[in-house]
């Protein structure tokens, strides 16, 4: 009889989890609700909503701007708490690729042709691997090494997403910028 009842319980709330969702949801048929915020003409459509998340992240001197109708750029400065060191990030948002690449620009320069090249490169490998957000890239035409992060919009701007990449890329630049120097200058 006990079985009876957990098994008409169970058929119960799988109802109404099943009817739940759609009960939260606004809107109706003909009229559904509106998925995002309005947009101004000409403007991408996340780059409101960059500018808002760093003002409330107490972030100063940042600059966010439209590349054009579909991308935008933003560029900010931080200090990482433990190197000292002044940090130039950098956001690009692209409506096309539903993207937001965020990076750490000129983290470190290795020129090609330099003697701890091959260490660095070696370095930049291993810290690849083991972060679990985050990668490092290098540019051989100049030497650039970036610490960079990439968000999904496709669905949506997710606000803790974009807050946590910018907080967590400024925590791996201030971690591993000491000893890829070190590395770097053959140290």
């Amino acid at each position: 009889m006990l079985g009876i009842a957990m098994l008409l319980l169970g058929v119960a709330v799988g109802r109404l989890v099943d009817v739940v969702p759609a009960l939260a949801q606004e809107g109706t048929e003909e009229a559904p609700a509106r998925a995002t915020e309005t947009v101004p003409e000409g403007q991408p459509r996340y780059l409101a909503a960059m500018r808002t998340e760093l003002e409330h992240m107490g972030i100063e001197g940042f600059a966010c701007n439209a590349t054009d109708a579909q991308r935008a750029t933003c560029e900010l400065t931080q200090r990482g708490p433990s190197s000292q060191r002044e940090f130039r990030i950098r956001t690009a948002y692209s409506d096309r690729t539903d993207t937001v690449y965020v990076y750490v620009e000129r983290f470190l320069v290795a020129p090609q042709d330099a003697p701890t090249t091959d260490a660095v490169m070696r370095r930049l490998m291993e810290l690849n691997w083991q972060m679990l957000l985050g990668k490092l890239e290098w540019d051989p035409s100049d030497g650039e090494v970036r610490l960079a992060m990439v968000l999904n919009t496709d669905s949506n701007f997710d606000r803790r997403a974009f807050r946590s990449a910018i907080r967590g890329i400024v925590q791996l630049a201030d971690r591993y910028w000491s000893e890829l120097d070190r590395v770097q200058r053959g140290s």
